[in-house]
Order: C-alpha cells, then structure tokens, then sequence
C-alpha cells in the first residue's frame, strides 16, 4: 500500500509522554496517551498494521527521536514535522483550543492534507559525531563563562583565594576535557566523511569546525536536492513582502540552527578577503548602498551554495572555475 493510501497517526510529543490521534479502521477518531519509553512505545507499534498506518511526529530535538527511530526499525514510513509548521497549520484552520490531544490531531490532518515526505535516518556514525559536537560546543561556551565570571571577580578588591582557585580549577578540568572530545573526533570520521569534508573545507573561509558542524547538519548535504532549500534550512535566505504598492525585505527567514549561522557569520569575515567570489559579491553590494551585515550575511548565503556545489560536483573548489567553464564552452 503507497503512502498515500495509509491512514495517518499524529503524534504530538512531550518529555514524559506522548499524544497520539488517529482514526482507527471504522474511521473512528481515537486518541491514546503513552508514556515516552521505549516499551510503551513498542507495545503500541505492536498493535498497529505496517500496511494501514503512517507516522507524522512533531519534532522535539531529543524527545521525539525515541519514537521516531523505533518505527523507523519497525518499518512503519515515518515524517518528521516541524512545530512551526503545525503552528501555522493550526492558525490557517482557526483552531484556538490548545491541548496535547488537539495538536495530536492538528499533527494528523497536517499529514492527511501535505503528505509529508519519510524522514531520512542519519548514519550512526553521524548521530554519535553530531553528539560529540554538541558536547564540545557545550563545553567551550561553559569554558568562556567562567572565564568571564573570573575575569570580573578579579577586579574585586576583596578577593576571596579559594574562590579563585575554583574557577581556576575549573577551567582547567575543562580545557582537559575539550581536548579529549578533540582527539575523539577523528575517530568517527569514515573514508566518506573525510572526502565530503575535504571538499567542504577546500572552500575559501569554511574552516575544520564549520565542515563538521556543515557535515552533522545536513548528513554531508544527502537530504537537500537544491543549494535553494539549504540556504533557507539555515535560516540564511532573504524573504520579500510584496502587497500591492508595498515592496520590502522584512529581513532573513530565521529558522533553526542558530549556531552554524553564528559559524558561518564568522566565516564571512575572511571569505570577503580572500574568497573571489564572495569579494565580489560584497563589494558589489556594498557599491549599492547596502549595509555592512546585510553583505555579510549575503556572503553566508553564497559560501552554503558554493558548498553545496563542491560536495553534489565532488569536484574541489576553484577560483576560476566559472571562467574555466566558459572558455570550454
């Protein structure tokens, strides 16, 4: 049976337990709560048909990743959606009831009506080296916290030693531990991880960490068919409201992954000295009047597509690789 024919299973997801609305085969609405572990979740699979049932699962970082890979290991197709996108769903029906039994089923008639595409699992090898990633980026903002918070405390004329002494020691347990997390990190790179960074990293401003925290994101670009759709993941693409004789720019799509855009900000920085292309790119802009992060920003859109370029080619970056081509041509 296609996916279009199956009957959609909404789950709303908390922490402790999940909502799940579906019609049942009399087309009767059914809403069942179960706790969010793995043998209530199992037990539940059980008694669903692979053949008749689709999942459709809001998604919650952490809290829905249970559910999410044991289907997946069931068989069952399974979508992941994102809450805003229920949000404005819910607002388009003009449903003002809010409760985990109402987002169920607004998840379920999202799915009904959009059919959603299946989620596409990340490799283990990705899901342990996106972990890792995480703890580090934890760890370094937990290493400039305390030293901030010792940097002010010395200025007090009345300073306690012992307390300096702990954050001193504090510090240092985590630069320890930021080294180790560093040497674990090449050991979870396969040879296919290593190629793809490789050509992530040939791109003029895109350093080791951006490559990585490229490669978790975006499972080395497999689950993005166009350089269009990247940009927007990352929150980088320009919106446009256009009514009547109104015409303005509100300003970039912000969605998630507000880290890497952080990154690739940074980044920015030195593509627009010494990466052709987004020099050109800035000063172009800048010769027409646009501020400076406005063309910053637009840099970071142009380094995620020529990326996204270098890895779908498997072809490293060049400079002159436009005037190559015409001379080819």
């Amino acid at each position: 049976m296609t996916k279009l024919s199956k009957k959609v299973i909404g789950v709303d997801v908390g922490s402790k337990f999940l909502t799940i609305s579906f019609n049942d085969l009399n087309n009767c609405d059914q809403v069942y709560n179960i706790e969010n572990n793995q043998r209530s979740i199992l037990s539940f699979l059980d008694k669903i048909s692979l053949e008749n049932y689709c999942l459709v699962i809001e998604s919650t970082g952490n809290y829905s990743s249970r559910i999410l890979h044991l289907s997946l290991e069931k068989g069952f197709e399974t979508s992941l959606i994102n809450c805003m996108s229920i949000k404005h769903f819910c607002r388009m029906k003009n449903i003002i009831t809010k409760t985990d039994a109402e987002d169920a089923k607004a998840i379920r008639l999202y799915g009904e009506l959009f059919r959603p595409e299946s989620y596409v699992p990340k490799s283990i090898e990705i899901e342990h080296l996106d972990q890792e990633i995480k703890l580090l980026n934890d760890l370094e903002e937990e290493k400039r916290r305390y030293a901030v918070k010792l940097k002010a405390l010395r200025f007090n004329p009345y300073l306690n030693p012992n307390t300096e002494k702990h954050y001193e020691r504090r510090l240092k347990q985590l630069e320890k531990e930021i080294k180790e997390v560093e040497l674990r990190l090449p050991k979870l790179q396969n040879a296919e991880f290593k190629e793809v960074k490789d050509l992530i990293q040939s791109v003029s401003g895109i350093g080791e960490k951006t490559s990585l925290q490229l490669m978790t994101a975006t499972s080395g670009f497999k689950n993005f068919d166009s350089a269009k759709s990247l940009v927007k993941y990352f929150g980088l693409a320009p919106r446009i409201y256009q009514s009547g004789k109104k015409s303005y720019s509100p300003g970039k799509c912000r969605t998630s992954k507000t880290h890497i855009r952080s990154l690739l900000y940074v980044c920015s920085w030195t593509a627009m000295k010494h990466n052709v292309h987004c020099r050109e790119l800035y000063q172009r802009l800048l010769a027409k009047g646009k501020p400076k992060k406005l063309a910053l920003i637009a840099v970071c859109n142009k380094l995620l597509r020529i990326c996204f370029g270098v890895v779908k080619n498997k072809t490293a970056y060049q400079s002159d690789y436009q005037k190559n081509l015409k001379i080819l041509t």
